[in-house]
């Protein structure tokens, strides 16, 4: 369940940060990227606010 707003400072605009895993295909050699796979899944997130707060909630 996403949040609704900050429990700080009550903000509604929250953002969310997120870490994505990416595939690719690099050359042993040159270490240049020959292909990208695209977009493989999301690995971690945390809603974070312009006050400075920043977490992950539980679903209620």
């Amino acid at each position: 369940m996403s949040p609704e707003k900050c429990p700080d400072c009550g903000n509604k605009n929250l953002k969310i940060y997120q870490q994505i895993a990416v595939g690719q295909v690099v050359s042993a050699k040159t270490g240049k990227v020959l292909e990208r796979k695209g977009f493989l899944e999301v690995t971690c997130w945390n809603h974070f606010c312009k006050c400075g707060w920043s977490g992950e909630l539980e679903t209620q």
